[in-house]
């Protein structure tokens, strides 16, 4: 025969354990929207910033190092460009700056090559606050037979046919063309445009994207 005292703990036991239970089933739904937060929130982080963000905000790196940077680039001096950035951040420079030169090879200099140079070097500029523009350069015969193609006398003397099709496009900053027949530190806007010939004029439009 159990005692009295016995009972009344065991009803006390029975009481904990109801008000436990009762209060993990109230707990549950709030654990489970918190889990649910965490799973909406958790990859944002893991990929990356937002596309709302603009490209030229390079973590890690003050505006008067990235005006450094930009201004070594501008002037083709790759290297220093390279050493500025990692001076600035204490970071291996990335893939997008060392591999800038890349834009500029000589097996980028075909006709039909531009629009995807002149993307890779606007981005890099853009990165590092440069404020480049895209700039079309266009042509149109009027004897629908003879090919609209533009030409770039070279500093070799040799005219390189940029276009075939009475379209180029181009990177503008701070009155320099940049394109892969420029090199690394382009050339004054006046400049290459004089080098330009085609068998009508060249009109040149300011455009969004290429």
């Amino acid at each position: 025969m159990q005692s009295p005292g016995f009972d009344a703990t065991r009803h006390v036991l029975g009481t904990l354990r109801a008000w436990v239970l009762a209060s993990a089933g109230m707990l549950r739904p709030h654990i489970l929207g918190w889990f649910l937060v965490l799973c909406v929130v958790g990859p944002q982080s893991a990929h990356g910033s937002p596309p709302g963000i603009i490209a030229s905000q390079v973590q890690g790196i003050t505006d008067s190092a990235r005006a450094q940077v930009l201004a070594h680039l501008t002037r083709g001096e790759l290297a220093k460009a390279v050493q500025a950035y990692e001076v600035a951040t204490g970071l291996k420079a990335p893939l997008w700056l060392t591999g800038f030169k890349a834009a500029f090879d000589a097996s980028k200099q075909v006709p039909g090559a531009c629009q995807g140079v002149a993307r890779s070097i606007h981005a890099v500029f853009t990165r590092l606050g440069g404020g480049p523009e895209y700039v079309e350069l266009t042509t149109r015969v009027s004897n629908e037979r003879v090919p609209a193609e533009i030409v770039f006398r070279l500093a070799t003397g040799k005219d390189a046919h940029v276009s075939n099709a009475g379209l180029y496009v181009l990177v503008r900053m701070k009155d320099r063309a940049y394109d892969a027949y420029t090199g690394v530190s382009g050339l004054p806007w006046t400049e290459y445009m004089s080098r330009l010939g085609a068998r009508a004029p060249i009109i040149e439009k300011a455009v969004e994207s290429p």
